[in-house]
């Protein structure tokens, strides 16, 4: 029992790792106010094998410390780290243990509209702009973009994490628990 929990442990700290290079040092795209980048992927793993402890690790310290790594456009907002909380909530909430097209939609879905569309796009006016009537313009602007983001989420996650692939397969079978 004790050999799971410190594998969860350590696992989690490398995933931990993995989303901070992923996020802020392997950008795949990089616009204005939107940013596509993989490390949603650590945080999908988290939430779908090791729980909810840890896939609000792998999000929430994961955003602290690339902040202070490498920070974009400013000091450190919490505002945004907040919003990778729920994001990793919303995914384990549908994901752990079970994903299927179905949740991994539902739960990206969710995360889109109430994180990267309403909360992201409200901090981003807040913080960057410093002017809150800026939020429906951003809002416009970035909608596209994200739901860009969103369909290539689905599609990654399904293909990683769902009962028919191989690599959940391999990772279920790699898994001492």
């Amino acid at each position: 029992m004790k050999k799971q929990r410190l594998f969860k442990i350590v696992l989690t700290a490398i995933l931990i790792a993995l989303n901070v290079i992923l996020e802020r040092f392997v950008p795949v795209l990089q616009l204005a106010n939107i940013k596509l980048s993989f490390g949603f992927i650590t945080v999908a793993f988290a939430a779908c094998y090791l729980g909810c402890a840890s896939a609000i690790a792998v999000a929430g310290i994961g955003d602290i410390i690339g902040a202070v790594v490498m920070p974009v456009g400013g000091a450190y907002f919490p505002g945004f780290t907040i919003t990778n909380v729920i994001v990793a909530l919303c995914l384990w909430a549908f994901l752990y243990k079970k994903a299927t097209v179905l949740k991994i939609t539902l739960a990206v879905t969710i995360n889109t509209i109430t994180c990267s569309l309403l909360l992201n796009t409200m901090f981003i006016a807040i913080v960057f702009t410093k002017n809150f009537a800026r939020f429906w313009p951003l809002f416009i602007g970035r909608a596209p973009a994200i739901i860009v983001t969103a369909i290539i989420q689905i599609i990654i996650i399904s293909i990683l994490f769902t009962d028919k692939s191989k690599i959940n397969h391999l990772i279920k079978k790699t898994l001492p628990y």
